[in-house]
């Protein structure tokens, strides 16, 4: 088993932590970190699936046509 270094953890550091603290911020100073990592947990679920989504072409029925994307168009 390989063991985590200092440099993984300062370069996982580098992604947690902003979203640390702005869900800690969101919550306020009395926001205790069980908390706010619940919080960012759920967070990033769905932060997930809208990412996940806006990835997803659509296709068969639920496919657009340009006349559909147009404005004033009823359908």
């Amino acid at each position: 088993m390989k063991l985590l270094t200092l440099e993984d953890y300062q370069k996982a550091g580098e992604t947690f932590w902003p979203k640390y603290w702005y869900v800690a911020k969101e919550l306020g100073e009395d926001a205790r970190a069980e908390d706010i990592l619940k919080i960012l947990e759920s967070i990033g679920t769905v932060a997930l699936r809208l990412k996940m989504e806006d990835k997803l072409d659509p296709f068969g029925f639920n496919k657009k046509s340009e006349k559909d994307s147009m404005p004033g168009s009823n359908t």
